[in-house]
């Protein structure tokens, strides 16, 4: 486990080893049946099939169809996960370890930061993700070790959710050690200067509280958010890169035009997964980008109307399983929903989870969310889709406390 969780925080490339190992591992077992457990692993299922197939039709095109396979690894890194972690102090101890490994992480931005790790190009700079493989012309921007400060801000901003969670729950002298670690992440996040990443964080602890039962809190967090949003608009020049605020909008909003337009010409297919980038300058003529920074924008010009219903029934289930973790008092809910919140909330401006290490995170809390929701079921319950028992499993599931 350490080995993985290791590889997937310190490289971007890396982190598609464990994810290799876990396909391996379930195709050697031949148990490619589990893949209709529930309505997570058949959407993603589903999702690669007709990620293929677009990837497939468009002979221009056929890196679209390759990438596709990052679905199926994902598919096999969810079972896995719904597997082996079916209580609250498993899901715990996995997040608790992920916290205290990411400070190696942290640690690589801070050397960036003082340049001590400079952005001159090197091979071991890439393999970390210190130093991009697309030209970031902002480069005193930290990447740490996930090739885009975007990236970076994401994760270092679900490490502050996860350090926070800790803190409320330890009551001894650890609680001070997560305190310390959120400082270091919080200080993090500000180098790398990801406008998007803290917006996502204050929509990740807008979710928390309200999962937690904190009504108010939530409401002032909102209220901050949308103050702070105000003053950013209004007076750029009192936040970082606030000399690019409305340049940097003016790109956002050419490329969701350019986006817009793709989807209109191909409503229901969608370009495939790459499509955006290789997209012909007659179709898309704008900065050269491999998303259409946002999220739902995204998955509807790759995917088609298809594919984003199937990503919409896939979050419509999960929001059940949700429901049924808060009904029962499930003391992660409130983590697991603010993870996604935030990068939900990010999506708006950017598509990290395009990157193995936060496609893994976001898997990863989707799948905890179902295997701690079934741990709830006495009885199996039927599926959302006609033609098979979505929950039905080879053993009953222990009861989480």
């Amino acid at each position: 486990m350490y080995i993985s969780i290791l590889m997937t925080v310190f490289s971007p490339y890396l982190a598609v080893l464990p994810l290799l190992y876990l396909f391996f591992r379930l195709v050697k077992e031949r148990e490619w049946g589990v893949w209709n457990r529930n309505a997570w692993t058949q959407g993603l299922f589903i999702l690669f099939l007709w990620s293929f197939l677009v990837g497939l039709s468009d002979e221009n095109n056929s890196w679209s169809a390759l990438a596709s396979i990052v679905l199926l690894l994902f598919l096999a890194a969810s079972i896995y996960i719904q597997d082996h972690y079916q209580t609250v102090e498993k899901v715990e101890k996995l997040f608790s370890s992920l916290f205290f490994l990411s400070f190696g992480s942290a640690f690589v931005g801070l050397l960036e930061n003082w340049n001590v790790i400079t952005y001159s190009p090197a091979w071991w700079k890439f393999l970390l993700g210190t130093r991009s493989i697309v030209e970031i012309e902002e480069s005193h921007r930290i990447a740490g070790t996930f090739n885009n400060p975007n990236l970076a801000g994401t994760w270092y901003a679900v490490m502050v959710l996860v350090g926070f969670y800790f803190f409320q729950r330890n009551k001894n002298y650890k609680k001070y050690i997560y305190l310390a670690g959120m400082v270091l992440y919080i200080s993090v996040l500000s180098m790398t200067e990801s406008r998007a990443a803290v917006i996502g964080c204050f929509l990740g602890f807008v979710f928390y509280t309200y999962f937690a039962g904190h009504k108010r809190k939530m409401l002032f967090l909102m209220s901050s958010l949308l103050i702070g949003t105000a003053l950013m608009l209004l007076r750029p020049e009192w936040f970082p890169r606030g000399e690019i605020l409305f340049s940097s909008i003016n790109d956002r909003q050419a490329i969701w035009e350019n986006c817009f337009h793709m989807f209109m010409i191909k409503p229901i297919t969608g370009w495939g997964l790459l499509g955006i980038y290789y997209a012909d300058p007659e179709v898309y003529n704008y900065l050269r980008v491999f998303h259409a920074h946002n999220l739902w924008l995204t998955i509807a010009t790759t995917l088609g109307i298809i594919g984003l219903g199937i990503f919409m029934w896939m979050k419509w289930s999960l929001l059940q399983e949700i429901r049924r973790l808060y009904e029962h008092k499930c003391p992660l809910t409130p983590l697991l929903c603010g993870v996604i919140g935030m990068i939900f909330g990010q999506g708006l401006f950017d598509f990290t989870i395009m990157s193995p290490q936060i496609g893994i995170l976001l898997i990863a809390c989707w799948s905890f969310i179902y295997s701690l929701s079934h741990s709830y079921r006495s009885v199996a319950s039927p599926s959302l889709v006609p033609w098979t028992n979505a929950y039905t499993t080879k053993k009953t599931l222990p009861k989480a406390p």
